[in-house]
């Protein structure tokens, strides 16, 4: 079998690259006006391999990135003119999307057409971007060199602001919007910057006029009819309006913004409603506020505070107001009788608000300690008396108490009391006193819930703060074991007989009384 040579290497037919060139230019034109390609998808993705075969793969691509240029401006540039007269104009996010739309559906589909051509020419040549980038890249050119680009943020941004007022928007449009400013990488540099500036510009008018217009808290008799109440906006109000423009910015990102807008659409709207008024929002209802034990609009306060870092004016508002109320309480005429039981119930109350509203957050913590310390000790001595003397009385009422449990949680919340004197050395003295009275006259609940109070007091102050207080115990124990001896030791005793009981105390430990002539 001999093979031999051919005489002449195959030729390209003459026309072939102009014919070929002009089957998929018609086939692009066709893609664009949404018209059916005159052969099939296959025959025309033959048509791009074998042009790229053949070394024609940059006039394809020149091919293809004129037409899609001229395809571009033209459509722009009509969106743009159509839409420039000032009644149009709403018309041209709707038209923009349109565009939009139609045009990624085409991309995608030129795109599958000369597949070949963008994962070899495209792919493999420096300088060369792929199909899909240069189908975005001649509109983000167009919008570039013209002011359309501008126009429709300004227009994004008039629909946004409808939005906030209450009324109906096309949000698909907006959506597509976002979608094509995203695609060409201008949402970063060209819409978010306006679209914040709007929101700040938004926000601080209507701050300004709402804020200037808050009236102080009130307790109307009759609830107002729902969306018919003509009385004034207070604070509680204000934060409840605060708290659903954060909840629609949220939706907003939701549905039509990028996720990355969240951040600095929530901080630039809490600067604008909380941030700026913080201080008016403050003086003008927190003591109102906490006096009506207002835990959720407190806690709505607190999460708004928190973010913005104002909450060293909340801690100064909180410390002013337990100091003042603190004072009233000292300075009460019946102060006397109701002082220690009001002021558990004014740190219950405290403490309540601080879990349930402000998260147990540790600076208020402090300053609510540094509050308490402060107005407690502004009379010396007598808070140190007056909490003695109510141990005293607790430990009189027997069984009224309740439970083991509710006198443990009582004796508890005393405690708490005790550790804002600084006069516990006074208070050693007085609860003494009064120890010494109920022990030797036995108007005492047990020895048992003595011994409990006195742990308290020990772990609380150490044991030498407790030592005469527990040698007292000690001491009417001891008495008790001799009178039960002594009447052990004793013969039946006569009918007549009178009865004996002697305490045998310690002096050290048991307070001094002036001596008595009988």
């Amino acid at each position: 079998l001999v093979i031999k040579g051919l005489k002449a290497l195959p030729t390209l037919p003459a026309s072939y690259k102009t014919d070929t060139l002009e089957r998929l230019r018609a086939a692009v034109q066709a893609i664009q006006q949404s018209q059916p390609t005159t052969q099939g998808l296959e025959e025309l993705y033959r048509d791009c391999e074998g042009m790229c075969l053949h070394g024609f793969a940059s006039d394809v691509y020149a091919m293809l990135q004129a037409e899609l240029e001229k395809y571009a401006r033209q459509q722009l540039s009509q969106i743009d003119g159509q839409t420039n007269a000032q009644p149009a104009e709403g018309a041209m996010l709707v038209k923009t999307r349109q565009f939009w739309e139609g045009y990624t559906q085409q991309l995608a589909m030129i795109r599958c057409v000369f597949l070949y051509l963008d994962r070899t020419y495209a792919l493999q040549t420096a300088n060369v971007v792929s199909l899909w980038a240069m189908g975005l890249s001649v509109v983000r050119q167009h919008l570039a060199s013209t002011n359309m680009r501008s126009r429709l943020v300004r227009l994004f941004i008039v629909e946004v602001t409808s939005e906030r007022d209450g009324r109906l928007v096309d949000r698909p449009s907006l959506v597509s919007i976002t979608r094509m400013f995203a695609d060409l990488d201008l949402y970063s540099q060209s819409l978010l910057p306006s679209f914040i500036d709007a929101t700040r510009d938004y926000y601080r008018r209507e701050s300004l006029r709402m804020v200037n217009g808050l009236a102080p808290i009130q307790q109307p008799a009759v609830a107002p009819v729902e969306g018919k109440s003509s009385a004034p906006m207070d604070v509680p109000g204000y934060l409840a309006h605060v708290q659903q423009r954060l909840d629609e910015e949220t939706q907003r990102v939701a549905q039509y913004l990028k996720p990355s807008t969240k951040s600095a659409l929530l901080a630039t709207t809490l600067t604008e409603l909380v941030e700026k008024h913080a201080d008016r929002l403050l003086s003008l209802s927190f003591d109102a506020m906490v006096d009506a034990n207002m835990t959720a609009d407190l806690a709505r306060l607190y999460s708004l505070l928190l973010p913005v870092n104002k909450l060293d004016l909340l801690q100064q508002s909180w410390i002013a107001f337990i100091k003042k109320s603190g004072q009233q309480r000292m300075q009460a005429p019946d102060m006397e009788a109701t002082l220690v039981s009001g002021l558990l119930e004014f740190k219950r109350k405290l403490d309540g608000i601080l879990s349930s509203a402000f998260q147990s957050n540790v600076r208020l913590l402090g300053a609510l300690r540094e509050a308490f310390e402060a107005f407690i000790n502004t009379r010396r001595s007598k808070p140190a008396q007056l909490i003695a003397r109510h141990i005293d009385q607790c430990m009189r009422m027997g069984n009224k108490l309740g439970t083991d449990r509710d006198v443990d949680d009582t004796f508890d919340r005393i405690i708490m009391l005790f550790r804002f004197i600084q006069g516990k050395d006074l208070f050693e003295a007085y609860y003494r006193r009064d120890l010494a009275k109920r022990l030797l006259s036995s108007k005492m609940m047990s020895l048992d819930t003595e011994r409990l109070m006195l742990q308290k007091l020990k772990t609380e102050c150490g044991a030498g703060y407790t030592n005469r207080l527990e040698g007292m115990l000690r001491d009417m124990e001891a008495s008790e074991e001799l009178s039960s001896e002594l009447v052990r030791g004793q013969s039946e005793p006569a009918a007549n007989a009178i009865g004996f009981h002697a305490n045998v105390l310690t002096m050290a430990f048991w307070p001094a009384y002036e001596p008595t002539n009988l």
